[in-house]
């Protein structure tokens, strides 16, 4: 899902262990995606695709999609899921490694998705306008985009502590390992609007057994509502949409989340 690979792939097995949490399974995001998919009637690419948490989904219901990510051990995860799909879906789905501000693949789609907050770890306003101008140039006429962020929330940001807070209780993971995942906050840099964030994960042979830790480390940027809608326009889109969830909730005060919808000017 990250733009920058490393922040996964130096992780052994990270695909297993990233469908491992189990907050991730029971996201409302995939239907969201799956009636825009189906309301567009693809084709469909997805960036930062990941294990096919949200591609296999669209596969699976007709949509021809192909997914992209710079990870080479979550597209080997999806690889691998793909394989016991059957094989009408196998032939709707190509995958591609690439950076999402800077990819070519040479034909277009109705729709480009980046689910899963992807836009937070693009940091930069400059990689932003790469990424848009890539997304832009593999958009068919009237083709849209869509995305979500966090709406952010000024007190969860000013009480990062630093401390680990625990996120996903230890559960088996399907080799008979056992994970744990906690979540740790060290820096808020206020006038970049990041997050330094960790995600930490504890893995054990077997329960009870000595846990390996394993920290990925990644940036989140964070957005105001004026500011998308300044950036999608600088970048050559038109918001149709905001919304404060995925069930089509307005945008309000102490929504969770930012569910974009564009497309192209």
């Amino acid at each position: 899902m990250a733009t920058d690979p490393a922040a996964y792939d130096a992780i052994p097995d990270f695909g297993v262990l990233y469908d491992g949490v189990a907050g991730y399974a029971t996201r409302p995001d995939v239907a969201f995606y799956l009636r825009e998919a189906e309301r567009t009637g693809g084709p469909v690419l997805e960036l930062g695709c990941g294990t096919g948490r949200i591609l296999l989904p669209m596969a699976r219901a007709g949509c021809t999609a192909a997914g992209l990510d710079g990870s080479r051990e979550m597209l080997a995860r999806c690889e691998a899921r793909l394989r016991s799909e059957p094989a009408e879906v196998r032939a709707r789905v190509t995958l591609h490694r690439g950076d999402a501000r800077d990819f070519d693949l040479g034909t277009r789609f109705a729709l480009v998705a980046a689910p899963f907050r992807l836009m937070q770890q693009v940091v930069t306003v400059d990689d932003q306008l790469r990424l848009l101008a890539s997304v832009a140039r593999h958009l068919e006429p009237g083709g849209r985009f869509v995305f979500d962020v966090y709406n952010p929330s000024f007190a969860a940001l000013a009480a990062a502590d630093g401390a680990e807070h625990e996120d996903t209780p230890e559960r088996p993971l399907p080799d008979g390992r056992t994970l744990r995942r906690t979540v740790r906050i060290p820096r808020v840099r206020w006038v970049d609007q990041v997050s330094e964030t960790e995600l930490v994960y504890y893995i054990a042979s077997a329960p009870g057994a000595p846990a390996e830790r394993h920290v990925q480390a990644f940036e989140m940027r964070w957005y105001l509502r004026a500011e998308l809608e300044h950036l999608l326009a600088r970048g050559g889109f038109r918001v149709t949409a905001i919304h404060g969830d995925f069930d089509g909730a307005p945008l309000v005060d102490g929504s969770p989340e930012m569910v974009v919808c564009a497309e192209r000017a």
